[in-house]
Parts: C-alpha cells; structure tokens; sequence
C-alpha cells in the first residue's frame, strides 16, 4: 500500500531535528586508544559490535582482561555505533568474503546469516569445552539461538523489557513509586500524574513515558492481553494482530499517545531522543533493556531505577538477548572461541556486568554480587532476573529481520499520525472490538471509518505477508 502522504509531511517538519537524536559511529580503535598492532607469533581475532561509548568502554576492559591471561591472542575491537549500520556492515563483510571472526548479535537478526551457511556452529566447541557449559546457562536464551535444531551462537546476555523511572521526578511531583505488581491501569495513571506543562505555554516539559513504537515493544502488550504476534514463533507465517486480544492492546498503547497524551510526540522524538530526555529529567519513565545501564550510570546526579512491566491478563516480557556468534570463514576459530570462552565464563562474564551492560547469560554471575551490587545503580537489578520467569522471544527465522525493518516503520506512522479528522478514541473509550471495526473488513472500509487500531494490522499485514510467504520452511525440531 502507498505510504500516507501525511507521514511524509510529518517527516519533513521533523526532518532538521532527527541528528540531535543519533549516535555516532565510534571510530576503529587505534594504537593511541590502547590496541596496538598483533606481535608477530600472535594470532588476531576480530571482533565486530555495535554500541554507544560506554558498552563499547566495557568491551575494551574484557578485551584488555583477555589478552593479559592469553598473551598470544590479540582480538581487534571493530565498534559500530547504531545497529543498522553494524548489520549493514556484517552484510557488506560476508559478501566480500572479509568476515570479522567473531561478532555480537541480536537473536532476531542471526538467521539471516545462519541460513546461508556463514556461520560455524558453537554447539559442538560449547559441549568439549571445559570452562563453559551449556547447563550453566539460562536456556530461555540459549533457545532463541538454536537454527535448525542446532546451537549457533552462544548467549552472553538475557535481558528483558522493564520500565525505566525516575526516581528523583517522581518525588518531586509527589508520583509514587511503581509497585511490583502493577497494572496497565496503575501504568496509565502514573504516566498521566508524571506529564506536566509546567511553564503554562501549552507544551509539556515533563512527558508520563517513551517508548519507540516497534513491533518488538508492542509484543509483551499483546501477550499481555492474551494474544499472539505470530502464528508460529519458530516457523511465523502471518501475524496476529487483528485477533480481538491483539486489537486490545493495540488501542491500550494508541490510547496513551492520542488520548492520555503521555508519550512525546513525534517532533520531540526527533528532536531529542528517548534516553537524553529521561537523562535530563525530562521523562519519568522509558521502557528498555538492559543495555541502557551504562549510560545512566554516567549520568551525574541521576537517581532511577528499574521496575517490571505492567501486567493485564497475563504478565509476560519480550526476551533481548546477543550472542557471540563465529564466522564459518575464519582462520582464527581456535583462539575466537577462547575468547569466547572468557568473555562468557565467570571472570569474563562477572567484568562485564560490573559494568552494568548485560544481564549475564552464565547463572552463577547473573545470581551473584557483580550483578546484583547493592552500591550499583538499578538498586532493584533483580527485576531482570524476576522478569525471566515471563520472559517471551520474538522468531528467529532467516526473514524477521526484514519483517521487523518493514513493520517498523509502519508501527511509528501509525503511533504518531492522527488521522486527518481527528482521532476517534476516548477516555472511556472500551477494550471491546466494536461491530464497525469487526476484524478482517476490507482496506477500502476500514479507511472510510478511520478505524486507527484495525488499521495497523491490516496494513502491516498487507506489507509483511510476502515475506513470510517467501520464508523457506523450517524443518520440525524436537
């Protein structure tokens, strides 16, 4: 279907703002940032990852930790700033026939690389090595890795979706604290008590919450509400999301950003991201993984915290995990996976989560005090490990990357494009799916009753189906 010209418009007054809101790249290491030149009777390991200053500063220390105890590997950092540019560059790599021998990656984006036979399979390194076992990790993420039946990559983290809160905004405004067992309710009024216009010039300083509007972040809601994103998790053919439980916790997300008004708008996403204005004070809550941590941490003067998701019918959270993940083309496998090894392993796993970028995917450390560090902020680190219990991964398969690029971009245009006579949602607007938004009505009608909830699945429907019908079959596994 043709994009609404609309989000185009909207696009272009945002246009001059969408830098202020971007990552750099972070440049290759040089000799004067600490990496010097492989010693000849060395052997190089290059290692590919995408993340903003302070992760990739945790992975310069593991680096630094590694060769101190193997002198004779020397690994060379290859830092991506933003992630669609460190899969761009995989992709461009693997083309050329010039793999970097290791690189992190998100379960949702391996498969891709997995189907065309790039990668070497860590399963039969993982069950001779005698530092790491496959037992020792939580399999909620060692799952999501299998492709095939087989272990491809191995997990370093398994981190969840949480709220994000700050702490000191809440008790200035008198809001209080997020309770454990919250509610979508409970959410939605807290949100409400959070946004402020505090100046009285009809913009508000201070929003409730921010979130980007993904198909990864509306997954936990869906769940929530007792639906499903996709027909098949390990094989997804269509999506779900014009059953009655999707369309109910897509009206409940449309509600805080139409209705409630909570959320930024789109001009002010652009204008300053998610985390800078929860940095500034400037948003009570934000909805993230674990890797936000680092950079909070940074923060000087920044009292938050963490708190689970809201829960409806059913409490559920959308798994994020990276794994380290080798290319079949390497020359240098033996000396990758002892990094491996390392970085996954107690002494390496228990350095990178002091650093607060992951939730270790090896237990014992994610159990103990590196991770749950009284003196380290988030004070209630142990909502991610809680959270693992309704933890709930997104398809793997070889096209959901693609899937998820093509969605999107859809999800956001539906997220902050009104339509042009107004939006029809209310308050009291109820969870029911009315008879004139009944599921499975044509396009043509659909848009002539301006039906905002019905609409998203209808069109992503329309844009992503081809791509799950071109997906190979995959073969059933135990």
């Amino acid at each position: 279907m043709a994009r609404t010209m609309r989000w185009s418009a909207a696009l272009a007054l945002a246009g001059l703002a969408v830098l202020g809101g971007c990552k750099r790249e972070d440049p290759a290491p040089t000799a004067s940032q600490g990496q010097q030149p492989a010693k000849t009777g060395t052997t190089e390991v290059t290692l590919q990852l995408f993340g903003d200053p302070a992760e990739v500063g945790g992975y310069r220390q593991l680096i630094a930790a590694f060769e101190a105890k193997h002198p004779d590997v020397k690994v060379r950092l290859i830092p991506i700033g933003k992630q669609k540019d460190h899969m761009a560059k995989l992709t461009t790599a693997f083309s050329g026939g010039t793999p970097p021998d290791l690189f992190l990656l998100n379960y949702r984006r391996f498969g891709q690389f997995a189907a065309k036979g790039v990668l070497e399979p860590l399963g039969p390194r993982l069950e001779r090595s005698t530092v790491l076992k496959e037992r020792d990790l939580y399999p909620q993420a060692v799952e999501a890795f299998r492709y095939d039946g087989a272990l491809t990559c191995i997990p370093q983290n398994v981190s969840s979706l949480v709220v994000y809160w700050n702490r000191a905004l809440f008790q200035r405004l008198g809001v209080p604290p997020p309770k454990p067992d919250w509610t979508w309710d409970d959410f939605r009024k807290t949100a409400q008590a959070l946004t402020r216009d505090e100046d009285g010039d009809g913009r508000m300083d201070v929003h409730g919450v921010a979130f980007e509007p993904t198909l990864s972040r509306l997954a936990p809601f869906i769940w929530q509400a007792g639906g499903e994103l996709v027909d098949d998790v390990k094989d997804p053919r269509r999506l779900m999301l014009l059953d009655a439980s999707s369309l109910e916790a897509l009206r409940f997300v449309l509600r805080l950003q139409r209705v409630f008004k909570v959320t930024p708008t789109l001009e002010e996403a652009k204008s300053e991201n998610h985390e800078a204005r929860f940095a500034a004070g400037r948003l009570g809550m934000h909805l993230n993984s674990r890797r936000l941590v680092p950079t909070l941490r940074d923060v000087p003067g920044l009292d938050w915290d963490v708190a689970p998701l809201p829960r409806h019918h059913k409490v559920a959270t959308v798994l994020h995990s990276d794994a380290y993940c080798m290319s079949r083309a390497s020359r240098s496998k033996d000396a990758a996976f002892r990094f491996v090894e390392f970085a996954l392993g107690p002494v390496g796993a228990e350095l990178v989560a002091r650093g607060g970028r992951t939730v270790p995917s090896l237990r014992s450390v994610a159990e103990g005090p590196a991770f749950l560090d009284p003196a380290q902020r988030p004070a209630s680190a142990r909502v991610f490990l809680d959270s693992i219990l309704h933890i709930r991964r997104l398809p793997n398969v070889s096209v959901w990357n693609e899937v998820e690029t093509r969605a999107d971009a859809i999800v956001e245009e539906w997220f902050y494009t009104v339509p042009p006579a107004g939006t029809r949602l209310t308050e009291a607007d109820s969870n029911a799916v009315r008879p004139a938004q009944e599921a499975g009505g044509s396009m043509r009608r659909l848009m002539r009753s301006l039906d905002e909830v019905n609409m998203l699945g209808q069109e992503l429907n329309e844009s992503v189906q081809g791509i799950l019908d071109a997906a190979p079959a995959r073969p059933a596994t135990p």
